[in-house]
C-alpha cells in the first residue's frame, strides 16, 4: 500500500473512532495523549517548551495553548480558525514544523485538526498538589477491608454495605429513600441481572411472596436473586458488559486485502457466557484470558479455555500495524483489568500516573514475545460427519493453492513483488473466507503462543520504531509490585503478567472489578472513572466501601454471583427512584445514594425486550454473529448480533452501542431523534407489534377492555386500572383517523404501540 494512501486510511479510522465518541471528555483526553500530544512533544517541545520559548509560543502547557490574543493558537470546535492548524498546514508564512525540518505526516496533522474540531480537549494541570508522591495515591496502597462504621438507624441494616452508605447519610443529616415497591424490584433485578422484563406470572408470584414476607422480605428477594443468577440469560446479559471492555467484534477493521472477518470471534463470545455461567472465579478469568494457551499445555485447564484468549486478540489490526496491535493489547490489558492507562507511557513517561516509558516497553517486550498460530487450536474434539469431513477436504484444496503458489514463485515473493504477493494474499483470503462463513468449521481457539526464542524489547523513543533505544526487561509494573520487580523468565512471560494482576497483593484488581459490578447495578461507579484509577481519577464516593467490597470479593474466592448477591440484598440496592427536594440540593448527582437511579434500558435489553413480550425471542445460546438489521427478522438475542467494526450499522449507534474501536468502560446515554423515529417506523417494531397481537392469549379476545388488560400485562408486567383502560377503549375509537407514519395499522395495532413506546416499557426505575 502507497504510504500517502495508508495515512490517509489511518486517519479515516482515527476519525471515525473519535467521532463516535464525541460526547465523552474522557475518549477526547485519551485521543490527545495518544495522538497529539506525541506529535507536539517530537517536533514542537523543543522550540516551543520548557525553558526555550521561540516568538512567545508555548506549546507543552494548557496556559500557552489556549492563550488568549487577537489570532488564538486553538480555537476549541474551530480548526479553520486556529492559528495552529494554518502552521502546519503551510497555509500561512510562519510554517511549523520550520525548515528544514519535513513537513508533519498527513495524518498528525489530521490528528490535531480533529482533536481542535471535537473541543481541544487538554487535561488538567492541577492534578496532584505540589510534592505529593503519586505512589500514595489512594488506589495504588494496599486493600484492608475495613470494618463496618457504626450508624444510629441500626433497623434499616440489611448488610454491611448499608452500614457505609447510611453512615454517609447520617453526616450530611439525609434519610435514605423509602424501599421500593416489589413489583418495581422485580422489574429492575430481572434487566440487572438477566436484560430481560419479567412476565406478569413471575412478578405477580413474587409480589404475593413479598407481602406475605412481612419482616422476612429480604429472604424472598433473596431466592428471586438465586433464581436469577442460576438463569443461563445471566451469563448473556453481563457477558454484554464484559464485551464492552474487551472491545468485541467480529471484523478485523480495515485490513486492505486480506479476508477482514474473524472467523472465530464468537467462540470467545460464547466462553464469557459460560465462565459468567458457571461462576468461574475472576483471578481465573483472567489468568486464561491472558494465557490459556500456557495452562493448556501443562494440563491445567481444559482445550475450551484457549477461545478466553480473544481478549487479546480480538482487537483492531490497524492495518497490521505490528506496534499498534501491541499497543492495543497493553491497553486493554491494563485500563481492562487495572484501570491504569499505561498505553499513555508509550511516546513517553505517563503524564500522572508513575509509569515511566521503559516499563511501557516491559510490557511490550511480553507481547512481541508471543505470536498469532497459522493453525488454530481446536477447542474440543469435532464430531467426524460427512458435513464436517467435506469441510475439511475444501479447506485442504484451498490451503493447497496457497502452499503451491508459494513453491512456484518461491523467487519472487522472496523478492517482495508486489503482483505475486497481491495474488498470494488474494489466494490467503479465499481460505480465510471459506473459514469464517461455513457453518461446519468447528470453533477454534483465537491465542496467542510464545515465540520460540522470547526476547526483551527495546525502547521506542518518542514511540518510532526508527529510533529505538536501550533494551528493557520483561516485567511488571513497579508501582504494583511490592519489592523491586522480578524479570519475566516463564516464556514470553504473559503467565506471570497474568498471575501478577490477578494477585490479592494488586491493589488495582479487585476494585476495579467491584466498581464496574456496581456501575452496572447503580448507574455510576463508587469511582466514577471505571477504567481510570491513576492521578486523575475521580476518588471514590465511599472509599471504605470499595474497599469493604474488594477485599469480600477476594474472600469470597473471586466469585462474582456472591458479589452480585451481596450487592442486591442491600437496602441500598432495594431504594425507590423516587426524587427528593431536600437531597436534589444536597447532592444533585445521587452521589450520597440517597435514591435508586432511574435508568433507560440500553439497545440489547431494549431489543430483546421487544422480541420478548412479543413471544417471539429465540433463547438459542452460542454460535457465530446473526445480522439483525435485514429482513428476515433474526429473533436471537442482540448478544449474539454480528459486530462489525469498521460498518456499525446505524441502528447500533442510534442507540449508544459500545465503539469497538477499543476498551469501553461505560456507555453514555444520548437522547436523539432517531431513537423515537426507530421505535415509530421502523419494520422489526412493527412485526413485533403484529405477533403480540398473535399471542394465544389475545388472538382470540374480542372485549375491548379484556384485551387492553392483556396487552398491559404482557408489556408492563401488571394490571391496568380503570382510568387506563377508559383512555385505551377511547384511544382505539380515534386512532383510524389517525394519519402519519403509523398509517396502515390497525387501531390495535397503534394502541400496542403505543404501549411499547411508553417510559414504563423503556425505562427502569
Amino acid at each position: 500500500m502507497p504510504r500517502k494512501l495508508a495515512i490517509s486510511v489511518a486517519a479515516f479510522f482515527l476519525i471515525t473512532a473519535v467521532s463516535r465518541a464525541q460526547a465523552d471528555r474522557g475518549k477526547q483526553l485519551e485521543f490527545f495523549e495518544k495522538y497529539v500530544r506525541p506529535v507536539l512533544a517530537d517536533n514542537c517541545f523543543s522550540c516551543h517548551g520548557g525553558a526555550k520559548i521561540k516568538g512567545g509560543v508555548r506549546l507543552d502547557r494548557k496556559a500557552g495553548v489556549f492563550r488568549i490574543s487577537e489570532e488564538p493558537l486553538v480555537v476549541p470546535g474551530h480548526p479553520q480558525k486556529s492559528l495552529l492548524v494554518k502552521a502546519i498546514r503551510h497555509e500561512i508564512d510562519a510554517k511549523m514544523p520550520p525548515a528544514p525540518k519535513k513537513k508533519l505526516s498527513a495524518q498528525a496533522i489530521d490528528a490535531i485538526t480533529l482533536w481542535i474540531k471535537l473541543g481541544a480537549a487538554w487535561p488538567d494541570e492541577k492534578e496532584t498538589a505540589k510534592g505529593l508522591d503519586p505512589r500514595k495515591h489512594w488506589a495504588f496502597q494496599p486493600i484492608k477491608k475495613p470494618a463496618a462504621p457504626s450508624v444510629k438507624a441500626t433497623a434499616w441494616l440489611a448488610n454491611p454495605i448499608d452500614a457505609f452508605v447510611l453512615a454517609r447519610l447520617e453526616a450530611r443529616g439525609l434519610p435514605p429513600n423509602p424501599p421500593a415497591d416489589a413489583r418495581t424490584l422485580i422489574r429492575r433485578v430481572y434487566f440487572d441481572l438477566i436484560g430481560l422484563p419479567p412476565a406478569f406470572a413471575a412478578v405477580d408470584e413474587f409480589v404475593k411472596a413479598w407481602d406475605a414476607a412481612g419482616a422476612k422480605r429480604n429472604e424472598a428477594f433473596a431466592k428471586l436473586v438465586d433464581r436469577l443468577l442460576a438463569s443461563p440469560r445471566y451469563g448473556e446479559r453481563w457477558a454484554r458488559h464484559w464485551l464492552d471492555v474487551a472491545r468485541y467484534a467480529d471484523t478485523k477493521g480495515y485490513v486492505f486485502q486480506e479476508e477482514r472477518r474473524y472467523a472465530y470471534a464468537y467462540a470467545y463470545r460464547d466462553y464469557v457466557v459460560k465462565a459468567l455461567n458457571d461462576d468461574l472465579p475472576y483471578d481465573q478469568f483472567i489468568i486464561q484470558q491472558l494465557a490459556a494457551d500456557r495452562l493448556v499445555a501443562r494440563g491445567k485447564a481444559p482445550a475450551a479455555s484457549q477461545a478466553a484468549m480473544g481478549y487479546l486478540t480480538l482487537g483492531r489490526r490497524f492495518l497490521n500495524n505490528i506496534h499498534d496491535i501491541t499497543d492495543d493489547r497493553i491497553d486493554v490489558v491494563t485500563r481492562g483489568l487495572m484501570g491504569l492507562t499505561v498505553a499513555c507511557a508509550r511516546c513517553h513517561d505517563h503524564k500522572y500516573d508513575p509509569i515511566p516509558t521503559r516499563e511501557y516497553y516491559g510490557l511490550y517486550g511480553v507481547f512481541t514475545s508471543s505470536i498469532e498460530p497459522k493453525e488454530l487450536p481446536l477447542l474440543g474434539a469435532p464430531e467426524l460427519t460427512k458435513e464436517y469431513v467435506d469441510f475439511q477436504t475444501r479447506v485442504a484444496g484451498l490451503q493447497k493453492s496457497v502452499t503451491d503458489y508459494q513453491a512456484k514463485y518461491q523467487k519472487e515473493l522472496n523478492a517482495n513483488n508486489r503482483k505475486h504477493r497481491d495474488e498470494l494474499r488474494a489466494l490467503q483470503k479465499k481460505v480465510d473466507a471459506f473459514k469464517a462463513t461455513s457453518r461446519f468449521a468447528p470453533p477454534r481457539g483465537m491465542v496467542l503462543v510464545d515465540r520460540p526464542n522470547p526476547g526483551d524489547a527495546r525502547v521506542l523513543l518518542r514511540g518510532s520504531p526508527n529510533n529505538p533505544g536501550p533494551i528493557v526487561p520483561r516485567q511488571f509494573l513497579t508501582i504494583l509490585s511490592p519489592g523491586k520487580p522480578q524479570r519475566f523468565t516463564d516464556g514470553s512471560g504473559r503467565l506471570e503478567l497474568a498471575q501478577a494482576i490477578a494477585s490479592k497483593d494488586n491493589p488495582l484488581t479487585a476494585r476495579v472489578f467491584v466498581n464496574r459490578v456496581w456501575m452496572h447495578h447503580f448507574g455510576q461507579g463508587l469511582v466514577g472513572t471505571p477504567s481510570d484509577f491513576g492521578v486523575r481519577s475521580e476518588p471514590p464516593s465511599h472509599p471504605e466501601l470499595l474497599d469493604f467490597l474488594a477485599a469480600t470479593f477476594m474472600e469470597n474466592g473471586w466469585s462474582i454471583k456472591k458479589l452480585h448477591k451481596l450487592i442486591l440484598t442491600s437496602k441500598t440496592y432495594q431504594l425507590s427512584s423516587a426524587a427528593n427536594a431536600r437531597a436534589r440540593a444536597i447532592d444533585a448527582d445521587n452521589r450520597l445514594l440517597t435514591r435508586a437511579n432511574r435508568r433507560r434500558l440500553d439497545f440489547e435489553a431494549l431489543r430483546d425486550s421487544l422480541l420478548a413480550v412479543s413471544g417471539q425471542l429465540d433463547l438459542k445460546m452460542g454460535g457465530a454473529g446473526v445480522d439483525i438489521t435485514r429482513a428476515p427478522w433474526s429473533k436471537r438475542r442482540t448478544l449474539y448480533a454480528y459486530v462489525d467494526r469498521q460498518n456499525l450499522p446505524g441502528v447500533f449507534r442510534t442507540f449508544d452501542f459500545a465503539s469497538p474501536d477499543s476498551s469501553n468502560p461505560q456507555r453514555f446515554q444520548t437522547t436523539v431523534p432517531q431513537q423515537a423515529l426507530y421505535l415509530l417506523n421502523h419494520p422489526f417494531v412493527h412485526e413485533q407489534v403484529r405477533a403480540l397481537l398473535k399471542r394465544p392469549e389475545l388472538e382470540h379476545v374480542k372485549d375491548g377492555a379484556e384485551k387492553i388488560q392483556h396487552l398491559t400485562r404482557i408489556v408492563h408486567g401488571r394490571s391496568a386500572n380503570v382510568e387506563e383502560i377508559r383512555i385505551g377503549l377511547q384511544f382505539l375509537k380515534t386512532a383510524a383517523g389517525i394519519s402519519g407514519p403509523t398509517r396502515g395499522m390497525t387501531p390495535w395495532e397503534r394502541y400496542t404501540q403505543a404501549l411499547l413506546l411508553t417510559n414504563e416499557f423503556v425505562f427502569v426505575d
